[in-house]
This record gives structure tokens, sequence and C-alpha cells, in this order.
């Protein structure tokens, strides 16, 4: 039954349904009216001031309604009032508005204009009519297409547009990719070539050929003169008698003078250099040790600097990435320190060293980019749909003179418009797949038209000279598909190699975080574990960092490669049937890095890390893959709704998210080789897996050990990231049940990890803590907890909803400390309460007994050593080596 309102209850809505300036200035004008009355906000972003109820976009209508009625249960609307903006998108809040409000509802418009409950109809009937107004005058759409008819020159660049983007929509539809020939590869001896292009490039070439030939070892040289008139083949003749020149008497595009050279080579690698690149020391071993590295390598590409002074134009980490609408779709990033081996979209034509063979098979250069760039984008593509893979080489330099042939030639407008036309032939003969075509032929019509339009002359070009789109492109035939390419090279991925490969069973482990620094449990368990594993296995580490950023030593150090990839998050719920943190570390460019790097390193296992890492089990075949369940997360949700203190909103998105996870995790145990639980009784839980093994949780019991020196009396200690709730709701509990009991004279010292006070206010909607209180420090994170433990006198759990098992209680018990807590804090250790911890329910007694009890608590504190000793890494280690083993023998 519907609830009925409470006239003693009155609230007052907002519903933020305009743009960000309006829905401010409207909430600062209603918080003044009816001061006593509650103020609720519904809207997409937090409002400064009001109780907040979320509108979720991405979730239809109904859902979104019956989540602000759960919300607003029992309460009556007094007074209501919503934005109207032609700015703004959500209709359908203004639409729950007046679903929820009739009667009370107040409007307001983009001028700040009101109209009271009895005029919306009006105000709705007038603003439609402004609406109609508004496109039949300057700026409207109606009235510019008018315009065009009168003054038909206005109309070139859209109609220009439109049939280019019909066009592509055609050809979408009809496009049959061919599978490309496959043949064999040739096997050239060992060696480079180098093939240079030089048009009247003489005073460059006798920069750059000194650094240069000293590095090549076995190999040749070859100079493509094209169509020089400075003289440099008789230079070349006199002064370098070992370069070969291929004299031809005019200027040849650069794909043509390239393919020349590549025609002539006769050595397995072969560089591609421009005449203004002065090479660095080590260059060409830097480029050749990366085909030793990475398996049908097909480019190895330099780093890039420009002379000091001038702006890095180029870095070498070629992306595909566009942050607007009118940025061109590729861009350089600048690399990080340490980074090497990243995958790119291409290796730059002026500076990268490739597989003769496979150069060959694409059939070199394309000529069709006439008369320069873009063929690299195109050569790079290519070569990655046959499976062949182009990376970045951060120790192989080249500094860029910059002193462009092209530049000499041709106007700035007409090197824009080749850039442009030829970025279009890209898309028309190298995109293979319809969808994929489709987007980014019209995205890159649609960039041209705003560009023209905004009076870039390279873009009208290129719009009068569209070029024709080839109807049987080839396809892929390599393990990614196109899409797949595009987000594995689309600047969101680092790669940072380690030890190096030493040809032993490899582990890919795929990690929702990086396990290091040491800032929670689940980090303390994956790197405990990888350290250990390192002895016997070569890892690869697969994990999504916030931003990229140089990793930590502490995992380089014992990893084959760490391969990071951004994560970008969102404020946005969608409405779909798995649970929202599963859509959180859903990626297509995670999905990209997984299935390259099993192709890569092919790996005999692929381990998941936590429950929504299962969402790309799928994809690991043929390795074997294992779910490590740091708990069973559906238990913990329903866990968490059992403590639920609301009725409303609260409790709805927990019910249906619990209903979600059981869904989605239970599907998950059959979808890999073996689930991992934490403790015999969550195994216990696991239906339908293969296989379920139990690989407890440990400490390291060498690092954590008892203290010379008596702690300080009366002192507790509360370890746990305030990231993860139930820490939020047992430190709640804690000051609730017993700090208050305790009286004076106690120290409650509280390390909540990174990002502590961040996650306080997140979660403020669920835990209300006072931490301000005489008595309470409070610390973020901590590099090395084990000074806090030696202090305290007690160390405290006090969860009231917990799965898995608990570390932090682990190290406690190892640095010979009384642990008190729930049943719920040592959740699947095998201790005995009143001999290893104190078992309470109310926290006051216990402490205040042990306090004053020395003998009891130094006993407690032996038995809690001896105990944890059981629980030692290396003894969780043999467990994991052992199912390692089978798993990849089986």
């Amino acid at each position: 039954m519907p609830s009925v309102p409470d006239l003693n209850n009155p609230i007052r809505v907002v519903f933020a349904s305009g743009t960000a300036d309006l829905n401010r200035e409207m909430l600062a004008r209603f918080q003044s009216q009816l001061p006593g009355v509650t103020l609720v906000v519904v809207s997409e972003f937090e409002p400064a001031f009001g109780e907040w109820i979320p509108w979720h976009v991405h979730r239809p209508f109904d859902q979104n309604l019956a989540l602000v009625k759960a919300a607003l249960a029992g309460r009556q609307i007094v007074a209501a009032t919503v934005a109207y903006d032609q700015r703004s998108a959500l209709r359908d809040l203004q639409r729950a508005a007046r679903t929820l409000a009739p009667g009370v509802l107040t409007a307001f418009d983009e001028d700040m204009r009101t109209a009271a409950p009895a005029e919306l109809r009006g105000f709705l009937i007038r603003r439609a009519g402004r609406r109609i107004t508004r496109q039949l005058l300057p700026g409207g759409r109606v009235h510019a297409w008018l315009r065009r008819i009168v003054h038909p020159s206005e109309a070139e660049i859209p109609i220009r547009a439109r049939l280019a983007q019909a066009r592509g929509l055609a050809a979408a539809r009809t496009r049959e990719p061919v599978v490309p020939q496959s043949l064999d590869l040739a096997v050239n001896p060992e060696g480079v070539t180098v093939v240079i292009p030089s048009r009247d490039g003489l005073e460059l070439l006798r920069e750059m050929l000194p650094p240069l030939l000293p590095q090549i070892g076995q190999g040749e040289v070859i100079v493509v003169d094209n169509g020089s008139s400075d003289g440099t083949a008789d230079w070349l003749a006199r002064e370098y008698p070992a370069v070969r020149c291929l004299r031809h008497p005019e200027p040849l595009s650069f794909a043509r003078a390239v393919n020349k050279g590549i025609h002539e080579s006769r050595y397995r690698r072969l560089l591609l250099l421009n005449n203004d690149m002065i090479v660095q020391p080590g260059f060409i071993d830097a480029l050749n040790a990366a085909f030793e590295k990475v398996p049908d390598l097909f480019c190895a590409t330099a780093q890039i600097f420009f002379p000091e002074g001038v702006r890095r134009e180029e870095t070498g980490k070629a992306v595909w990435r566009q942050e607007r609408e009118l940025d061109f779709p590729v861009r350089c990033d600048v690399p990080l320190p340490g980074e090497g081996l990243t995958w790119v979209l291409y290796g730059s034509g002026g500076c990268s060293l490739f597989d003769t063979a496979k150069l060959r098979m694409i059939g070199g250069v394309a000529e069709l980019y006439d008369p320069a760039y873009v063929e690299d984008m195109d050569f790079g593509l290519r070569a990655w749909k046959r499976g062949w893979p182009s990376v970045y080489c951060d120790r192989a330099m080249v500094e860029h003179r910059h002193r462009s042939t092209t530049s000499r030639f041709y106007s700035e407008r007409q090197i824009d418009f080749f850039v442009e036309r030829n970025y279009l032939r890209f898309v028309a003969n190298v995109i293979s797949e319809p969808g994929l075509f489709e987007r980014l032929w019209l995205a890159g019509i649609r960039r041209l038209q705003l560009q023209a339009m905004g009076g870039r002359g390279a873009a009208l070009d290129t719009l009068r000279a569209v070029p024709q789109i080839n109807p049987a492109p080839p396809a892929s035939t390599g393990h990614l598909s196109e899409d797949e390419i595009l987000a594995l090279t689309n600047g969101d991925v680092a790669v940072f190699g380690g030890k190096s490969f030493l040809e032993r069973p490899v582990v890919l482990i795929a990690s929702p975080y990086l396990p290091f620094p040491l800032s929670h449990g689940g980090a303390v368990r994956i790197f405990n574990l990888m350290k250990l594993a390192a002895e016997a296995y070569d890892l690869i580490l697969v994990a999504f960092v916030d931003e990229l950023a140089t990793p930590p030593e502490e995992l380089t150090a014992i990893c084959t490669q760490v391969v990071l990839v951004r994560r970008h998050g969102t404020h946005y719920r969608r409405n779909t049937v798995r649970p929202d943190v599963v859509e959180e570390f859903d990626s297509s460019t995670f999905r990209a890095v997984l299935k390259q790097a099993i192709h890569q390193w092919r790996p005999e296992i692929v381990q998941l890390e936590f429950t929504w890492m299962a969402q790309y089990a799928e994809i690991c075949h043929p390795a074997k893959t294992i779910l490590v369940e740091h708990d069973i997360t559906f238990d913990l949700q329903q866990q968490l709704l059992a403590a639920a203190q609301s009725t409303g909103v609260e409790r709805l998105e927990l019910e249906q998210q619990l209903a979600k996870w059981r869904t989605f995790e239970t599907a998950a145990w059959a979808q890999v080789d073996c689930v991992v639980a934490m403790s015999e009784k969550d195994a216990a839980t696991v239906t339908g897996a293969s296989e379920v093994q139990c690989v407890a949780n440990g400490v390291d019991c060498e690092r954590f050990q008892p203290g010379d020196i008596e702690p300080e009396p009366r002192r507790l200690l509360l370890i746990g990231s305030f990231a993860h709730l139930p820490n939020l709701l047992a430190l709640e509990f804690f000051l609730r049940d017993a700090w208050p009991r305790l009286g004076p004279g106690y120290t409650l010292h509280i390390i909540g990890g990174a990002r502590h006070e961040y996650y306080l206010d997140y979660f403020r909607d669920r835990v209300t803590l006072d931490l301000m209180q005489p008595g309470i420090e409070v610390e973020g994170f901590v590099s090395d907890v084990r000074p806090a433990y030696r202090r305290a006198s007690i160390v405290l759990a006090p969860l009231t909803a917990s799965a898995g098992t608990n570390i932090k209680v682990l190290e406690a018990m190892a640095m010979g400390k009384v642990v008190v807590s729930t049943q719920a804090g040592v959740n699947g250790l095998t201790v005995t309460p009143g001999r290893d911890f104190l078992l309470a329910e109310s926290f006051a007694d216990p402490i205040a007994a042990i306090t004053v009890d020395e003998n009891v608590r130094k006993l407690i504190e032996r038995n809690a050593r001896l105990t944890a000793l059981r629980y030692d890494w290396r003894a969780i280690d043999r467990q994991q080596r052992a199912l390692y083993d089978r798993l990849a023998d089986a």
C-alpha cells in the first residue's frame, strides 16, 4: 500500500533540471521560502545544501521515479520548483516533478521568470511557441536553411557535408571486407637496412649520417635521392661510397620514395629514417631489442625529442585519442618515466624499425597518400589487423631537427589539406568493420564541417575533394578487432618492463587496482602472494589505475611486465542487469589489453582478483582461469541490507544490487576453471564451479613481529580503509556502543587509509561519525603500520558485516597484540575466543577488563603470535603454487 503522507513532516522539493547556473540560482531563491521546512533536492549532481536524492540520467524514467518515491515516502510535499531550460535535456526529471508535485509546482525558466502552480499549463504552451519562433529567427535552424536558399554560397558547407555523410552511410550498408592474401614470410639475413628519403637534403644528411653509421653493424644504408638539385648523389659517392644512392630525377611522394628503398632492402629489419632525424647512442640496438621481447612484432618506434627550446610536437607514443569533437583523432602523448614497449597505433614513418617481410607483405607504404602524411597510420593499422603489433621504445631516442621537406614546397593550407584528405582516405580504405567505419566517417565529416564553418580553409578544401570509399577493404585476420585495436592504443595504457623474460610458466594477474602500496587488505594479499610466486613464475600484472603514473619499484621488481589501464570514473549509473561496480569496471580498453597480453605472453593461468573482474573470464582462454573471491560479494551485500536502518531509497538500492550480485556472482563461478575462497565457510557457499579451493589470507610473520617495548596503556587501535563501507559501519558501532562507556584516559587511534576524508563524505548518507571527540586520533594512509601496532595495547575489529577474512586481525596477532573482535571480525579464521583473541558483542567491558589484567593480556598476546604463525604467507604460497601447477598441467 502507498504510504500516507505525514502532515507533521512537510518538505519542499527542488527538481534541478536546468543548467548548473540556473539550478544554483533557483535553489538560492527557493531556500529562502518556508525556512522551517526541510529542503530536498532531486538532481543529477549533489547540491551545495539540502537533502539530496540522485537522479540517474542513464536509468529509465520508471526506475528513477520509483527511487525518488521511495525517498519521499510518507512525507508531505508542500512546495516544489522545477527548471525549464532549453540548454538542458533533463525532460524526464521535469516529467517527474509534474508527476510528484501536482498543484504545488512552481516553474523557473532560463531567464529566471517564474510560473505559479496555477500558471504552469500556460507557461508550457508559451515555451512551445517560443521554441517555434526561435527557429525562424537568426540563429535558428529553420532560419539558417531558408537563408541558404536565398544565398546558395552559404549552403555549400552543410550540403557538401550531408552528401559526404550520405555516401558514408550508403557505403557502410554495402561494405564487404575481404580477407587479405596470406603469404609465407620471407626470412632475410640478419641485419638492418636503413632507408632515408631525401629531397634537397644534403645539409641534413651531413648532420644525420655521422652518428647513425657506427650503429648499423651488419646492414646497409639506402638514400633515395628524390629529385634533388643540391648534388646529394655526388656528395654521397664522394664522402660515403658505402651508402647506396637510388636516384630519381623527378620528385616522388614520400610513399613512392620509401617503397623504392623497401624494394631494394636485403636485411631482416628495415629502419625508415627521415633526413632531419639525429639518432642518439644505442638507438638501433634499443629498437632491435624490442623484437626480441615482443612476439610477432611489426614495428618498434623511437622516442622523439626536439632541440632545446622547441615545443615537443611528436613523442613517439602515437595514440588514437579525441578529447573534443574538433580534435584530430590522433595525437602524441608524452611518455611516463620508465614506460617502454607500450602498444601504439603506429610507428612514425620517420624513425621506426620494421620487420622487412611483414612490411612487404602488407604492400609497403600505401601510395594513395599523395604527397605525404597518414601513411604510417595506414601501415600501422594494417599490420595490427594481421595480429602484428607496434610498440614504443623509450630507450631508442632521436632528435627531430624538424626542417620539413614538405613545408619548403607546399603552403600551410595545402599541408593541412593533405592531412585531412589523407585521413579520410585512411578511413575509407583501411577501416573494414561497417559500424566503426560509419562512426569514424560521420565524425570526420562533421569535424570538417564545423571547422569549415569556423573559417578553416583546408577543411572546406577537403569537403570539396572527399575521396572515394573502398567498398572492399581488407578484413581483420588477427586476434583483435579494429575496435579493440583502437581501444588498446587510445592513450589509456602504459606498459612497464621489470625482470627479463625467463621462459618460466607465466601467470597473468588482472586486478582492479595496483596492489602496492599496501593500503588495504586486498592489496596486502595480492602483493605478498605475487612476491612469493615470482620465485617460480613469470608474472604479468594488468591493473586499473585512476591516473597513469610510473608504478612502484616493488611491483616492477617482481613482474616481467606491468600494464596500467586508466579507468575513467563517472557518477552515471546505467540501467543494466549487472551490479553497479561491475559496470564501473567494464572497460573496452582493459578487455583489449587482456586479449593482447594473453596473445603475447601465452600465460598458463589468468588470475582475476575480486568478483567484478569475472566479467573478463570469457576472453582469457586458452589460459586456465582463477577467480579470487576476496569475499563472497552477495553475502556481504546481504549483511549490509540486513543492517540497513532506512526503509527508503537506500534500502531499495541495496535490494536491487543484492539481486544483481547474486545473479552475476553465481554465474561467474561457472565461467572459470577454479574459484579461490578465503575460508572454508566461503568455499562452501560457492556452487556450480568446476573447482573450489580455500587459499586463506595470511600475514608476513617475519615483518610483523612482537616488539621489545611495552605498549601504551589504554591505547586502542582500529585499522580499516574507509573506502570499504563495512569498516565505517564497524567504527560507527564502536563509537556508539563502547566509546562513551570507556570513560576518560583511553586513546582511540584510527587509520582510515588513502583518501579517508573523501570516503567519509561519500558514505555520509549511510554512516554518521563524530571523529572530533577528545581522545580520538585519525590518520589516513600509513605506509608502515607496525609502529602503530607496537604502541597499542588493544587492537579492535568491531565489524558488523564481513565476508572473506580480515588481514588486519592476522597482522595484529602476528605482532603479539590482544584483538577484541566481533564474530564477523574473525570470520573464516580458525581462532579460539579467550585464548587467541577476545570475542565481544559489546566492547566496553572486555576492553576495561584486559586493561587492568596484565597477566591475561600477556598470555593472549603469546597465543596470538603462535596462532598467526600458521597463517604465514609462505605456507599460503605453497597452497597457491600447488594449485597453479595442477591447473597448468591439466
